[in-house]
Order: structure tokens, then C-alpha cells, then sequence
């Protein structure tokens, strides 16, 4: 696959709404939906206080309230909360963290002093991070070493800079060593290392200031894998630009670069993209099938093979609302999609059980679902990485780990707490209501959440047991 910068995430963007999962659930008992983490956990990254990596989904610990975007980077996770605040957690080696820290690694959140009213975050894989504001502001941190601070110096910072000339912004991609902004206007403005053409200007030179893309306009989402850039317009066109090594830019090529926007051919209806530095992934049309393209060493292409594409080709998904992909420093790549049903589906090398389906495996080559979780409206792969010898991959996702709540009518309550215990769930209130049938005496008689409601785990049931009647009354 070549030579390249390869700490590279791409920061998930934007937010999507909770999914149904497929049946009602009574007021009190609905899907609460949480960040968990799970895979390798060397700095800390997924969140739980400690740096053991885990197989199942944990949750991440000492955030206030709900997530409202989240974000990977270089081993390094962001969440945006609902109060517009920002935290950070993982390895702060390149003060990518937004603040400063007396220790390497930090494995539970804190918040990033500084901002507020934040709307969006994006890590790179190179160590600095970007944070939106609620008045289009953009503010930057981190390492700075070929001006993706954007600032007009080449100076690192610890904690957050406001960016000169950007306003009305609302989104930001970070690459490598570069970053991409959306204004509300519907341009795109680059800065930032420009080595392989990504800042779309149509030159390798570097820009220290943020300076708009030529000839982009109606844009509704910025996107880079790393040395290539992306832009989806409002129409549906999907632009590329930049590294084209593995034909990750879907012009039908492969090798070279491009140094100004164009077009990529065979796709319409394109709403959403995502890439890994080599493979690229979009949701078009209609139907909101993924389309994929690039390299294929591990199947992250997900049409069951290992051939590389160097143009669209649509996989087995559709009813798709986002797409992700992933890739650590073993040049091992991996994707994942969510669907309209709340559902996670995986596929790629797993070397680290970044692909959630509890258990390190070989290369899956097509896309299948991670079960044990429901109710996702978001997911990120981190890179665990610290160098050659200390490979590793995460995934953070917002969702919910679900139980089925079983039927306990005509249990002892002896045999309703076993039936509760298995399922992974706790009693609510237990009532006693005389029963003048005798037919429920000492057994269950109601139950709440009914039988086949879906909750989280933990969730408390109530039920209702059966006592007879006291004489002289008689059973009816």
C-alpha cells in the first residue's frame, strides 16, 4: 500500500438522531443511550479510568449529561456535550488534549477550559485537535509543526487559539497536518501542509492562514482520510482531492494526486463520506446504500473480497445514515456503518476488537452487525498506536448495551429474580394483591415492562405477586 503519513482518524461529523429499535417501550423503560469504548486502551482512550483494553463495550466514565458529537484522534477521544461543553481523554503527548497536564495520559474525560457553546470537534491523527463555537468561531490546539494550527505560525499550543478570518463556520475536518472548514455559506476554506495538494488550491504550498477552496460552493460536509480531502455539495455531487495512492479519490485512477476539486464520477445523491487514507466510503441515493472504493487488503470494502476499486461500487448496506472508517500503524483498515434502525455493522482486519464484536478475529469482508448494541447514533475508530511495536485500534460509540426483558407471569418470585438475573436486569418494586381466582398464589401476576420490551441492562422490572384470600373468605 506504500509509504505515507498513516496516523490518521477521521473524526466523526455532525449528529444524528436516536434510531427506534423496533418496538415500543413503555414511558420509564426507554433505551438510554451512552458512550462506551472498547478494543486496545494503552493511553487511556476509552475513557474508564484505566489503560486495560476491553473486548466488550465499557462505559465511559465522568461525563456530564448527554454526547452530543464525538470525535478520535491519535490516541486521543473529544466529546461535545449537550451544554455545548467540550472534554477530552487519552494521550496528551502532543498536548492534543486542549490543556495542559502534569501526566502523558489522561483515562477519564476532562473538560477543555477555554470554550463553550461548543457545535462540533475533530481530532487529527497527527496530534492537535479543531472545536467549533455556537457563534462560527474556530479554535485550535496541539502540535502546529506545518502551520495546522491555522494561525499563522508554526508555534504548538497547549490549550485552544481562536483562528484569524474564519467566520460562520460550521464544521471542521482535520487532516494530516491540515484542516478543512465549512462555512454557513457553503464554502470551503484549507490550511495547512498542502505537500500532496489537499488544501485544493490547485498548489503544494503550505498556508499558515486559512484561504477559501476555489470553485466549491453549496457544500454541505468536509471530509479527509488524511492527504485527501472530500466535499459533498447540497445537489448531492461528491468533490475529491489530494493523495490518490490507492485510488482512494474514485476517479477511476490510481497514484499521483490532484491538487484542485473535481467530481467523482458513477455516484449521485451523496449525502454523507468518510475515508481511512486508502478506502473511501459514501451514503448515496434514495435507498441510502454505502458505496466503497480504494484499497481492499482487509476487506474494508465489504463486497466479500479483497480486490482493490478504483471507482464507486455499491456494498450489501442501505438504509444507511453514516459511515466510518478507521486504520492503525499496521496499515490494518476497518469500517463500520450505521443504519436507520439504530443498528452497528463491522467489518475490516480486528487484530484489536476495535470492531465490537467482543473477540479479537481474522479480516471480516463484509459488513456485519455488532449485536450487543442498539440505539447507535454514533461511532469513531481510534488509532491506539504508539509506534511500530505498540500497534493498537479502538472504537467509541454512542448507544445503548440492550436487554429483553423476559416474561415472569406465573414465576415464584424465587424463579422471576433467577429469569431477571440472566437477562441482566434487577427488580423494581415487588407488590402482593390478593388474588381470589387461587390460581396465581405465590407467582406473578403482572409484570412491568411487559415481556419482549427492550431496556438497557441494569433496568428494574415490577411485578405483581398472587396471595390468597384470608377467611372466611373463599377463593371464587
Amino acid at each position: 500500500m506504500g509509504s505515507r503519513s498513516i496516523k490518521v482518524v477521521l473524526a466523526t461529523v455532525g449528529v444524528l438522531t436516536l434510531a427506534s429499535v423496533g418496538q415500543a417501550v413503555p414511558a420509564g423503560a426507554a433505551l438510554t443511550p451512552v458512550l462506551y469504548g472498547f478494543g486496545s486502551n494503552q493511553a487511556g482512550e476509552l475513557g474508564n479510568g484505566t489503560t486495560t483494553a476491553s473486548l466488550s463495550p465499557t462505559p465511559v466514565t465522568g461525563l456530564p449529561g448527554t454526547v452530543r458529537q464525538l470525535a478520535t484522534g491519535l490516541q486521543s477521544a473529544a466529546a461535545v456535550m449537550s451544554d455545548g461543553s467540550l472534554w477530552t481523554w487519552g494521550s496528551n503527548y502532543y498536548h492534543q488534549l486542549g490543556y495542559s497536564s502534569s501526566a502523558s495520559t489522561v483515562s477519564t474525560p476532562r473538560q477543555v477550559p477555554g470554550l463553550s457553546g461548543v457545535t462540533q470537534v475533530a481530532l487529527s491523527g497527527e496530534g492537535n485537535g479543531y472545536a467549533v463555537e455556537s457563534d462560527g468561531s474556530v479554535w485550535a490546539w496541539g502540535d502546529n509543526s506545518h502551520a495546522q494550527l491555522g494561525n499563522g505560525t508554526t508555534t504548538p499550543s497547549y490549550s485552544p487559539v481562536r483562528l484569524p478570518i474564519l467566520t460562520g463556520i460550521t464544521q471542521v475536518a482535520a487532516g494530516a497536518y491540515y484542516a478543512l472548514a465549512l462555512r454557513s455559506d457553503g464554502t470551503v476554506w484549507s490550511w495547512g501542509d498542502n505537500g500532496n495538494g489537499a488544501l485544493g488550491d490547485g498548489t503544494t504550498y503550505n498556508e499558515s492562514l486559512p484561504e477559501p477552496v476555489p470553485h466549491l460552493t453549496g457544500i454541505t460536509q468536509v471530509a479527509s482520510g488524511g492527504l485527501e480531502s472530500f466535499a459533498v455539495r447540497s445537489d448531492g455531487t461528491l468533490f475529491s482531492w489530494g493523495n490518490n495512492g490507492s485510488g482512494e479519490l474514485g476517479n477511476g485512477t490510481s497514484g499521483g494526486f490532484s491538487a484542485t476539486p473535481a467530481a467523482v464520477p458513477g455516484l449521485t445523491g451523496v449525502t454523507q463520506v468518510a475515508s481511512d487514507g486508502w478506502a473511501t466510503m459514501a451514503v448515496a441515493g434514495t435507498i441510502m446504500r454505502a458505496w466503497a472504493w480504494g484499497d481492499n487488503t482487509c476487506g474494508e470494502l465489504g463486497d466479500g473480497t479483497t480486490t482493490s476499486k478504483l471507482s464507486p461500487e455499491p456494498i450489501g448496506l442501505v438504509g444507511v445514515t453514516q459511515v466510518v472508517m478507521g486504520q492503525n500503524f499496521l496499515l490494518q483498515t476497518y469500517s463500520a456503518a450505521i443504519r436507520y434502525d439504530g443498528t452497528l455493522w463491522t467489518w475490516g482486519c480486528n487484530p484489536f476488537g476495535q470492531l465490537g464484536y467482543g473477540a479479537v478475529t481474522g479480516a471480516i469482508h463484509t459488513p456485519t452487525q455488532v449485536t450487543s448494541l442498539a440505539g447507535v447514533s454514533q461511532f469513531a475508530f481510534g488509532d491506539d498506536s504508539s509506534g511500530i511495536f505498540h500497534p493498537g485500534a479502538y472504537g467509541l460509540v454512542v448507544g445503548s448495551l440492550p436487554a429483553t426483558v423476559p416474561d415472569l407471569h406465573g414465576d415464584s418470585i424465587s424463579q422471576a429474580g433467577q429469569a431477571l438475573n440472566a437477562a441482566g436486569l434487577v427488580f423494581g418494586s415487588v407488590t402482593y394483591v390478593v388474588d381470589y381466582t387461587c390460581t396465581n398464589i405465590g407467582t406473578v401476576t403482572w409484570q412491568s415492562p411487559a415481556a419482549g420490551t427492550r431496556v438497557n441492562r441494569g433496568a428494574a422490572v415490577s411485578i405483581r405477586i398472587g396471595t390468597a384470600p384470608r377467611p372466611p373468605r373463599e377463593c371464587l
